[in-house]
C-alpha cells in the first residue's frame, strides 16, 4: 500500500497573523483543524483533501504532507529518523529529490548540514533497496526537514509554486501585495459580495481581483498546476477537485468592483 492512501497530517501553512482566517476556512471545507504554530495550521486527511487544500484555500502559503516527526538532538538522531521512514512508498525509483532545512530552537542549528545528513539517508535509503546511486532523473520531489525544539518534522511540498500565484497575474506593479494576504484582508473585512468594492489606489487591483473571486465563489487555485499532480504513487484526484470548483462558481452573480 502507497503511503498516499491513508490518513496523513497535512500541514498548510499561511502569513503570520492571518492563522486564524486560515483556520476558518479549514473549517468552512468541512474539516477540523489543529492549532496555529508558527505560521502553520495541521489537519488530518488524504490525497482528495490534499488536492482540495490546495485548489479551495485562499489564504494558504503552501499545503504539505506531514511524513515524519521524530527527536533529533543529534546527526545520529537525524539520520536514524529520515532511515525509518518509508522512502519506497513514497518516492519513485527515479525522483529528483530536493532536501530544504529549518531550524528553530533547537541543538542542530546547521542548516547545510541538516540538509547534507537528511539528503544522505534517502540515498542509502535508495541503495539498499536497488544498489547503487539514485538516478534523480524523474519529477522533483521537495523535501523539508524543519527541527524546532529538537523534534524534526519532515515534510512533502504539494503545491510547487507558492499559492500565492493563482495564475491571473502577467507583471507586477510597484509595491505588490500577496494575494493571500489580499484574501486575508478581505475575508477579515465586512465585505460581501452583496455590497459594492471600492479601492481607489488599487496599484495592480490584486485586492478588487480577489474580491471577484471571493464574490463568485471561484477557487483560486482552479487554473494552475501543483506538485502533487507528479506524485507516481499518489492516486489521481485533482481532476475530480476541479469539477467540485467548477460547480460551485457563481456565475449569475451580480457584483459591484471598481479600482483605479
Amino acid at each position: 500500500m502507497s503511503f498516499f492512501d491513508g490518513g496523513m497530517k497535512i500541514r498548510v501553512s499561511a502569513a503570520s497573523g492571518t492563522e486564524a482566517v486560515l483556520k476558518r476556512e479549514l473549517t468552512a471545507l468541512g474539516y477540523t483543524p489543529g492549532g496555529a504554530e508558527r505560521g502553520r495550521v495541521d489537519f488530518e486527511g488524504g490525497m482528495r483533501d490534499v488536492a482540495r487544500a490546495n485548489v479551495f484555500l485562499r489564504t494558504a502559503g503552501r499545503v504539505r504532507i506531514v511524513i515524519a516527526e521524530f527527536p533529533a538532538r543529534t546527526f545520529d538522531e537525524l539520520y536514524e529518523g529520515m532511515r525509518v521512514v518509508r522512502w519506497r512508498d513514497i518516492l519513485p525509483r527515479d525522483a529528483a529529490v530536493a532536501v530544504s532545512a529549518k531550524s528553530f530552537s533547537g541543538k542542530l542549528f546547521s542548516l547545510r548540514d541538516i540538509q547534507k545528513i537528511a539528503k544522505k539517508a534517502i540515498a542509502d535509503d535508495y541503495a539498499a533497496r536497488f544498489g547503487g546511486r539514485m538516478p534523480e532523473s524523474g519529477e522533483r520531489y521537495d523535501i523539508e526537514v524543519s527541527i524546532a525544539s529538537d523534534i524534526a518534522s519532515v515534510t512533502l511540498d504539494t503545491s510547487g509554486v507558492g499559492l500565492h500565484k493563482r495564475g491571473y497575474r502577467v507583471k507586477l506593479g510597484e509595491a505588490p501585495i500577496r494575494e493571500t494576504l489580499a484574501a486575508a484582508m478581505l475575508l477579515l473585512s465586512v465585505w460581501r459580495a452583496d455590497r459594492p468594492f471600492l479601492d481607489p489606489f488599487c496599484g495592480s487591483g490584486t485586492i478588487a481581483v480577489e474580491a471577484a473571486l471571493i464574490g463568485t465563489d471561484t477557487a483560486p487555485g482552479l487554473r494552475r498546476g501543483f506538485a502533487f499532480e507528479k506524485f507516481a504513487l499518489a492516486p489521481e484526484v485533482a481532476s475530480s477537485v476541479r469539477e467540485e470548483a467548477e460547480e460551485r462558481v457563481r456565475r449569475d452573480v451580480k457584483l459591484r468592483i471598481r479600482g483605479g
